[in-house]
């Protein structure tokens, strides 16, 4: 008999269980679920206490022990941006010594901060304070914010004035700023981008890089009447800044980019960028020094230190650089200016001087763009839906500055753009595809904005271009003509948009070569090697050329343009290829005259006819490709060449769309064949006046002539001035060149 038994469990082994229990899901929680609901909660305390936007906080945790700061699904947005982080940590090493006596603003401190985020994103959308201030300029009913009183406008303004005066009490003591417990702070980020846009434009700019390494740090100023300075610097990687179509754009989509680059138009892309930002804080105006012996105090240094604080963006861009530009590039940056930088139409301020105890004023944003490596730069245009470039190579070297006004005068303000882009190689997208080489090519561009918008503004633009080498040919004059025309406006003159303005254009070459296409018939043969070409070239030392573009007049009747070309030390050059049956001849016949060529004193009249003297050494000149052993012969030498060309045409405007719509089918039918029809013979007495018809009289006055010979002549009046020491050596194969760029000119113009 076996004998059966009963297991009994008591408190002891209920405890152990409940434990694992508790603890396995505590563990669970800690894992997957504290730190969302911690994010929960500070999203609901944070959006409770501000107003002013969104904030959301996917998860929040934290160790004390590391420093370290984990955070994941963050977002901030407001009426006019975004800020979204996918995840990301943040490491303050609080175990560093600090030491408040450390020296002051120095960007080589030991870092205290560094953060790191994956899948930043900046989105900048809309302009909501500006269009609220416009609204309240043209007197309309406010619908985004409500206007601030002038009480608390007052109060603000109070504030202000006071927080200026408190300025350098606060930055006395260096142990009261945070810049003191953390003097560097460095920022790692995987993955990011930067949009501008809306679904209200047909385009978002967006500016996308891989990993960006930044390091903030403050340093002393520039000038010693400002506070320290604050500096940006780090390197990008793969950069690409890009327009995109918007989503949900609420209108059509009609003008297509000319090259789409994966997910839209590529406007500039590098693989290594480096940026460099600097900002001056700015200190106070100070109090002038009424005697003279504390101006003495005052030592040199200090006097070459009063500038004004300084702002500005360094861009040093590397290997694998490439600008693409064009019309439809411009007009989509026409669209993004015009969105959010509206025009107010109302007459600028002039910027008050600062006073005494007041904080000093930035004059101006320079940004400098510099160049590395070699690039390349695309201008993109369309005709009938082909894509027509071209495309520049240009060196190590080049670089860009941008200077733009922060303050207002008495005339406006004047923004300047200037740069130098070295070794360019310039070619088209033509079957004839060689159009400019040089060694340099500097450009200066000063814009002068008066303080009224309708105003006349004046445009200069300096270009200089040393040892350049230009080839011509008649198929450049359309190719440059649908440049011209993608690139102007196809809408109609609006007198309420209109703003007169002028380009003033010099262009400075320095030891130039000019070289002309010159084949009977204008056949052009584009081979890359061997090209059985007749070329007439213009080398010299210096070639000016001044015009002006005046756009002062509202839908003018005629616009005259006047060119100046003066050349000096100019050498007319021809070549003949390998086929030509002259090519030989021509080059014994130079080769004979060579050795008997006399010097131009000889010719001059009312001199001595004796023995003439040895001839003196000519000077070398620079030669690209019309070297003398590739077998070009010098034709003509003129020491000194002026070329005017006053030039008065009719200009031809673009209608509206909307006239048409104005009129009946039977207007249009009857303007349309008005022209065909044959004038009708009535007997009309001898004293009766004529009788017009409102049908007659609508179509004489919309109709056009259809003749040429009808529309009043355009006007060219040409000017030439040479020098009386010219020599010139008449071929028989240079008269034909001659006779076949004068046919290529005739049929130009």
């Amino acid at each position: 008999m076996i004998a059966g038994f009963s297991v009994k469990t008591g408190p002891c082994c209920v405890f152990p269980l409940s434990a694992t229990i508790l603890s396995c899901g505590w563990i669970i929680y800690l894992t997957y679920y504290n730190s969302r609901n911690i994010g929960l909660i500070l999203t609901l305390i944070i959006n409770r206490l501000y107003k002013d936007g969104y904030i959301h906080i996917g998860s929040f945790s934290f160790s004390v022990l590391s420093g370290k700061v984990m955070f994941r699904d963050v977002y901030y947005i407001n009426q006019d941006m975004s800020i979204r982080i996918q995840d990301g940590f943040l490491i303050f090493r609080w175990w560093k010594m600090y030491n408040p006596k450390q020296k002051q603003h120095d960007p080589k401190a030991e870092t205290r901060l560094y953060v790191t985020v994956n899948g930043f994103e900046f989105h900048v959308y809309n302009r909501t304070d500006l269009y609220a201030r416009l609204q309240e300029t043209f007197g309309l009913e406010p619908t985004l914010l409500t206007p601030k009183k002038d009480e608390e406008r007052g109060r603000e303004d109070r504030n202000k004035s006071l927080e200026s005066v408190n300025i350098k009490a606060e930055s006395q003591d260096p142990a009261s700023s945070w810049r003191s417990l953390i003097p560097v702070i460095k920022v790692n980020i995987s993955t990011g981008r930067l949009a501008f846009g809306n679904h209200y434009l047909p385009q978002t700019l967006c500016v996308n890089f891989e990993d960006a390494f930044l390091t903030y740090a403050t340093k002393p100023p520039s000038s010693h009447l400002d506070q320290y300075m604050h500096i940006v610097k780090g390197s990008l990687e793969n950069v690409r800044v890009m327009l995109v179509p918007s989503p949900r754009y609420l209108g059509l989509q009609t003008d297509e980019p000319p090259r789409l680059m994966g997910e839209g138009f590529v406007v500039m892309q590098s693989n290594d960028v480096d940026i460099y930002y600097y900002q001056d804080e700015p200190g106070l105006v100070p109090v002038e020094q009424e005697s003279g012996e504390e101006a003495e105090t005052c030592s040199e240094g200090d006097k070459l230190q009063d500038l004004p604080p300084c702002w500005g963006l360094d861009i040093v861009c590397g290997k694998g650089t490439d600008f693409n530009y064009g019309p439809w590039a411009d007009r989509q940056r026409d669209c993004l200016w015009k969105f959010f930088l509206p025009a107010d139409y109302q007459a600028m301020k002039v910027t008050e001087v600062a006073q005494p105890g007041k904080p000093r004023q930035i004059q101006a944003f320079e940004l400098r763009m510099n160049i590395i490596a070699d690039a390349t730069i695309d201008l993109l245009f369309t005709k009938n839906r082909e894509t027509n470039a071209i495309h520049v190579n240009v060196g190590a070297g080049s670089y860009l500055e941008v200077n733009i006004p922060m303050t207002v005068g008495e005339n406006g303000y004047s923004p300047t753009i200037k740069g130098q882009l070295l070794h360019v190689d310039t070619t088209s997208s033509m079957q004839y595809r060689t159009l400019l080489e040089a060694e340099m090519l500097a450009f200066h561009v000063i814009a002068s904005y008066p303080r009224v918008w309708n105003m006349p503004q004046s445009w200069q633009c300096e270009i200089e271009v040393y040892k350049a080498t230009y080839h011509f040919i008649y198929a450049q004059k359309n190719f440059f003509t649908d440049l011209i025309q993608d690139w102007a406006s196809d809408s109609a003159p609006d007198i309420y948009s209109f703003v007169p303005y002028s380009w003033k254009f010099k262009i400075l070459f320095h030891q130039f070569e000019m070289i002309w296409a010159a084949n009977q018939h204008n056949w052009i043969d584009c081979s890359t090697k061997q090209q059985e070409n007749v070329y007439l070239a213009a080398c010299g030392e210096t070639l000016n050329i001044d015009f002006t573009l005046p756009f002062n007049e509202f839908v003018p009747t005629t616009c005259h343009t006047r060119f100046s070309l003066k050349a000096e030390d100019t050498d007319m050059r021809l070549s003949l290829p390998e086929c030509h049956p002259s090519r030989y001849p021509l080059l014994t016949l130079a080769k004979e005259y060579q050795n008997i060529k006399l010097p131009p004193d000889m010719f001059m009249p009312g001199e001595n006819q004796g023995a003439p003297p040895p001839p003196k050494p000519s000077k070398s000149r620079w030669r690209n490709i019309t070297h003398a052993e590739a077998g070009w012969v010098d034709c003509w030498s003129v020491p000194n060449f002026l070329l005017i060309i006053d030039y008065t045409w009719h200009p031809i405007y673009p209608q509206k769309a909307d006239e048409q719509l104005k009129q009946s089918l039977s207007e249009m039918e009857e303007s349309m064949l008005s022209a065909l029809r044959p004038p009708e013979h009535t007997s009309v007495p001898h004293n009766a006046p004529p009788r017009y018809t409102s049908t007659s009289a609508s179509a004489a006055h919309s109709r056009a002539p259809t003749d040429p010979s009808e529309l009043p002549p355009d006007r060219l009046h040409v000017e030439m001035e040479m020098s009386p020491d010219s020599q010139i050596m008449l071929y028989g194969p240079l008269l034909r060149a001659l006779i076949s760029i004068k046919v290529q000119k005739f049929l130009i113009f």
